[in-house]
């Protein structure tokens, strides 16, 4: 028996040396994470001292600047707009939107005339940069406005589109210092909105939306071989519920409707992003009556301003066990009844669509034009703002 006993203590002590071994492995690991990350950071902020990007700013101001001082009208009336917002309508009478073709800048010059805007996303330039490049030169009578959807991972293409147009625009409060660099004029931020339906589509299909729905929750994600961490994420959530995992794009051959009733069919949504903002799917979920789950940091983001307390909030650890927040996502769903649904409907309709998002560029468009017209440095516009 004493045998026994010093076997097991010596046991014991082994595994207890083990744990306390893994545990300071561990915690170097991490160490050595911080040390790379904070070097990295270093590299970057020691490339933005350059004195080149103080003439850069002084000559990209004075050129928008003596833009901005030609035009007859300062209002934003007719705009051509991007392809890719074919769902957004106007909600200001004074506005009409013509739509752009996806090769728009290899078109002849038949947008010529003092004063057009154009609003485009970086999904619009993506393929064709130096096409559109081309295009923006030529138009040096022209307002261009770049809403820009892909901020916090495409810095390569965020920072050629800063510095390639008039005024820029992230969908995230992520890396707005660093665009500041190539751009002075830098709005917003504009949080992306439901592009996938119009609003009259969705009113003229209401009665989908109070349909019976699954408790099982849906989240079906592109698959992106950079960010790991993010396809972790999505894999062990899928283990638990078929319906989380990565998308077929499927969704790209669906009719509306289709696309539609697969969304009104669930009453929780998982978001897992790639990295900061808040992807469109979040603001799709709520549109549509859902619950959204996302991820916790977010309540850390001025973002969390437009989505107040209708998400739920995963850490890591719901990743592994999703099912309870899952189930406490259903229970706010089935508590809030069809009033509760109702409500979100109606706020994604008013907060979250894409047509609102357009207004609210316009509106800081219109509002920062007349500060340049006026030479004033006030500023009413922001998250505080509205």
């Amino acid at each position: 028996m004493r045998s026994l006993k010093r076997s097991s203590r010596h046991k014991s002590s082994i595994c207890l040396n083990l744990r306390h071994s893994n545990i300071e492995n561990q915690m170097n690991k991490i160490i050595d994470l911080i040390h790379q990350i904070a070097s990295s950071k270093k590299v970057i902020n020691e490339i933005l001292q350059d004195e080149e990007f103080d003439y850069f700013a002084i000559q990209k101001k004075a050129e928008t600047d003596n833009k901005v001082a030609k035009l007859k009208d300062l209002s934003v009336t007719g705009v051509n707009i991007s392809g890719v917002l074919k769902n957004a309508r106007p909600v200001n009478s004074k506005r009409s939107f013509e739509f752009l073709t996806p090769d728009f800048a290899n078109a002849a010059d038949g947008f010529a005339g003092q004063g057009k805007v154009f609003l485009l996303t970086n999904n619009d330039i993506g393929p064709n940069l130096l096409q559109y490049i081309d295009f923006y030169k030529r138009h040096p009578d022209s307002i261009f406005v770049i809403w820009d959807w892909d901020p916090q991972h495409w810095t390569y293409m965020s920072c050629m589109l800063a510095m390639h147009c008039d005024f820029y625009i992230s969908s995230a409060s992520e890396n707005a210092f660093l665009f500041s660099h190539f751009n002075p004029y830098i709005l917003g931020p504009v949080l992306g909105g439901v592009n996938q339906w119009t609003r009259r589509f969705l009113m003229e299909h209401f009665s989908m939306l109070l349909t019976e729905r699954s408790n099982e929750p849906i989240g079906k994600h592109a698959f992106y071989q950079a960010f790991p961490k993010r396809n972790r994420a999505v894999q062990t959530v899928s283990n638990t519920f078929p319906q989380v995992g990565f998308s077929d794009n499927k969704y790209q051959s669906l009719s509306d409707l289709e696309n539609l009733k697969e969304w009104v069919g669930h009453k929780t949504h998982w978001t897992m992003p790639v990295l900061c903002g808040v992807p469109v799917r979040v603001h799709n979920a709520i549109i549509t009556g859902g619950i959204p789950i996302v991820p916790s940091y977010y309540k850390n983001i001025p973002e969390i301003m437009s989505l107040g307390d209708l998400p739920l909030y995963y850490e890591t650890i719901d990743l592994i066990e999703p099912r309870r927040i899952n189930e406490l996502a259903v229970n706010k769903f089935d508590q809030g009844g069809e009033s509760g649904l109702i409500e979100r409907v109606c706020l994604g309709i008013e907060k979250h669509h894409i047509d609102f998002r357009c207004e609210e560029i316009f509106i800081l468009l219109e509002d920062k034009l007349m500060k340049i017209a006026n030479n004033s440095r006030e500023h009413h516009f922001g998250y505080m703002g509205h």
